[in-house]
């Protein structure tokens, strides 16, 4: 069953608009005085996907014609798949040689809540808080194994989730052999905007979300291994480029996980009365006007 819903405010400042389905949603703020604008796109699918396999053979020239016409050997995979940005794409080429391979992927994504918009601007403020909340949660789990002897092989991979990346690629490798394992988890999603009439102050999306990303490895080419990791505006945070050239064996692991809360920490309004104001904030002091709580007086 489809299910779409349409939200729309309109802002003095901003035309803002999210649409939601069971498979996407978009939100965004225009702002009409300076021009800025920040928009977010979102889609995702309830699934499941599961798939194992295994190769083992020799990539060997095949004579096609009667007259002795050979096709040369030839090996060839890829594959993609995505589900809210996160992804985890292989491709691999090898020339003759021999060849082995087994594989096991599980992929699950649920898209069925509601994504909900609010957006507030409290009395004599002239700031704007816009905030999508998604909890479309997506777990990729991922293993791989490869072995090769002969003239070639090019065996690359690459795993991201929600702007975190972190991958590896065995190039011009006549001896390849690795083990690798991916645990990619999407818990849920927070979009904030803040604005005033002039402006776009910030833009924050905050995801809950961990990578693991497990390799062990013998190659007799060229061996790169990358990771990147951003923060809540997309900034680059941590990044690793490794290259190794010539005969090496490789173990390496890489974890990163991002956890966002709300939590509203609770203060004693009732401190000033009973103990005075010296073990609190003097914004929070200020916020109560002048006279204070209950006419009580705070120096």
């Amino acid at each position: 069953m489809n299910r779409s819903r349409a939200l729309k405010a309109s802002l003095l400042f901003a035309a803002l608009i999210s649409t939601t389905s069971a498979a996407s949603w978009t939100g965004g703020v225009d702002n009409v005085s300076d021009g800025s604008s920040w928009w977010i796109h979102r889609h995702s699918a309830t699934m499941k996907f599961d798939l194992s396999g295994s190769v083992e053979g020799d990539i060997a020239p095949i004579a096609i014609t009667p007259a002795g016409r050979v096709l040369s050997p030839y090996y060839s995979g890829r594959s993609d798949l995505e589900a809210n940005d996160v992804r985890l794409r292989e491709r691999t080429s090898a020339l003759e040689g021999t060849y082995s391979s087994e594989e096991l992927i599980g992929l699950r994504s649920e898209a069925e809540a509601d994504v909900n918009l609010t957006y507030a601007k409290p009395a004599g403020s002239n700031v704007w808080t816009i905030t999508w909340e998604e909890n479309w949660p997506v777990t990729l789990n991922a293993s791989r194994t490869v072995d090769y002897v002969g003239k070639s092989i090019n065996d690359r991979d690459f795993a991201g989730n929600n702007g975190d990346l972190v991958g590896a690629s065995f190039l011009y490798n006549g001896e390849l052999s690795r083990e690798r394992n991916v645990a990619l988890r999407l818990d849920r999603l927070n979009a904030t905007v803040v604005a005033t009439n002039e402006t776009i102050v910030s833009a924050d999306v905050f995801t809950t979300k961990s990578t693991v990303y497990d390799i062990t490895s013998h190659s007799t080419g060229v061996a790169d291994l990358r990771y990147r990791q951003v923060d809540s505006r997309g900034d680059l945070i941590n990044l690793g480029e490794e290259r190794y050239s010539g005969t090496y064996d490789i173990t390496r692991k890489v974890e990163m996980e991002s956890v966002y809360t709300n939590e509203t920490e609770e203060k004693d309004w009732l401190s000033c009365c009973v103990g005075g104001c010296s073990d609190l904030d003097p914004c929070e002091i200020a916020s109560w006007g002048e006279v204070g709580v209950f006419d009580c007086a705070c120096s």
